[in-house]
C-alpha cells in the first residue's frame, strides 16, 4: 500500500512539472558518469538555479534539460508525456517552440544584424514575425539598452552587448522554458540587474526559468538551488 502511495505521488508530482528527469544517467565511455541518478523538476512559474564548479556536469545536464543531447540511461518527462529520448533529433520542434536557450558562448550569427539575430528563431515556428513582434522586440531592445544597435552587425558588438542579444533572442518566442548558462556572465552589474529583472517577469507570466550561475545576486530569486557536484545534483 506504501509503495503504491508513493508512486502515486511522484505520477502527480511528474503531472504538475512542465519538466521533469528521472533517474538520469550519462557516460561519454561507458565506465565514467558524467551525470549520475540525477533528479529533478521543474513547474510553471519556477525559478530554478544550479551551481557548481567547473566539470561537474553542468553543461551536459543543461544538454539534456534542452533535448540537444541524450541521456545514457533515465527518463524524460515533458508536460507529464514521457519522451523518447533516443529520438533526439525528431525533437526540433518542441526546442524551437517550447524552449529558449541562452548559451554562455551567445550562438549568434556575427554576419547578421541584431534585430535578424533576434527574429531567427521564427525561422523554425508556425508563428509569422508580425507588428506585434515588432513592436515588442523594440520594447525589449529598449529595456536592454540595444535600440540605437537593432541594424547593427553582432560581429561589431561587445561581449556583453551580445549576451544580451542572446538574452532577447531566447525571450521573445515565449518560449515555455527558459535555459540559461551564466546569462550574466559578461554583464556589468546595472545590466546583470536589467536581466534578472526579466527573469522575474518571465517567472510572473508562468514560465519555467532554469539558470546555471555563479552569480549571488541570483540566489535570492530562485524558487529552489541545486548543486550539481561530480555529477550529483543535491
Amino acid at each position: 500500500m506504501l509503495q503504491k502511495q508513493l508512486t502515486t505521488t511522484k505520477f502527480v508530482q511528474e503531472e504538475k512539472s512542465i519538466l521533469s528527469l528521472q533517474h538520469i544517467v550519462k557516460t561519454f565511455d561507458g565506465k565514467r558518469s558524467v551525470l549520475d541518478n540525477i533528479q529533478f523538476s521543474v513547474q510553471h512559474g519556477e525559478f530554478a538555479l544550479i551551481e557548481g564548479k567547473s566539470g561537474s556536469g553542468k553543461s551536459t545536464f543543461l544538454n539534456i534539460v534542452g533535448l540537444l543531447d541524450t541521456p545514457t540511461k533515465g527518463d524524460y518527462f515533458l508536460d507529464g508525456k514521457r519522451l523518447n529520448t533516443k529520438r533526439i533529433h525528431s525533437f526540433s520542434r518542441i526546442r524551437s517552440e517550447r524552449i529558449g536557450f541562452i548559451f554562455q558562448s551567445y550562438q549568434l550569427i556575427e554576419k547578421l544584424s541584431v534585430k535578424d539575430n533576434i527574429l531567427l528563431p521564427y525561422l523554425y515556428m508556425k508563428n509569422n514575425i508580425d507588428s506585434t513582434v515588432l513592436q515588442k522586440m523594440d520594447e525589449m531592445l529598449c529595456r536592454f539598452n540595444l535600440l540605437d544597435m537593432k541594424n547593427k552587425e553582432v560581429a561589431l558588438l561587445s561581449g556583453g552587448e551580445k549576451q544580451r542579444v542572446a538574452i532577447a533572442r531566447a525571450i521573445i518566442k515565449k518560449a515555455d522554458i527558459i535555459i540559461a548558462d551564466e546569462p550574466t556572465g559578461n554583464l556589468d552589474a546595472e545590466n546583470s540587474k536589467i536581466i534578472v529583472e526579466e527573469f522575474k517577469v518571465l517567472k510572473e507570466q508562468n514560465k519555467a526559468v532554469i539558470v546555471v550561475t555563479h552569480n549571488p545576486y541570483y540566489f535570492t530569486c530562485a524558487d529552489r538551488n541545486y548543486t550539481l557536484d561530480k555529477g550529483r545534483l543535491c
